[in-house]
């Protein structure tokens, strides 16, 4: 239970960040989606080290071949050569988890992005 909501928690702030725009198929681009489509968020040093420095998430989503170990050294050379794609860092927290939780939202083909409250008003 305990390492599920580890991996869990890690993978939810990773992705789920509700201002990460929906782009149209005939407008997107699978390298700014790569940069900008996932957070880097800073945590303890002892859960970085612990994780392998996954939380340093940007590269990994230019590559999976990226060892662990030079996932920082990518990701400073991503901000410099990229910056203007590459999302500002987070710091984990209670309230960012919760923050990101309240801000959820849904995929539909009418509106595209919408809040499970917009959703269940609509209904």
């Amino acid at each position: 239970m305990v390492y599920h909501f580890w991996m869990s928690t890690f993978t939810y702030i990773h992705h789920t960040a509700p201002d990460i725009p929906f782009i149209a198929a005939d407008k997107w681009n699978p390298v700014i989606a790569q940069l900008s489509g996932t957070v880097h968020c800073n945590y303890p040093r002892w859960v970085e080290f612990l994780c392998h420095d996954i939380n340093v998430h940007v590269p990994h989503h230019i590559s999976t071949a990226i060892p662990s170990y030079n996932l920082r050294l990518a990701h400073r050379s991503l901000q410099e050569n990229w910056g203007s794609y590459v999302r500002d860092e987070c710091t984990f927290s209670l309230s960012l988890l919760k923050y990101i939780t309240d801000r959820c939202h849904l995929y539909t083909p009418e509106n595209e992005y919408i809040s499970f409250k917009e959703y269940y008003a609509r209904r």
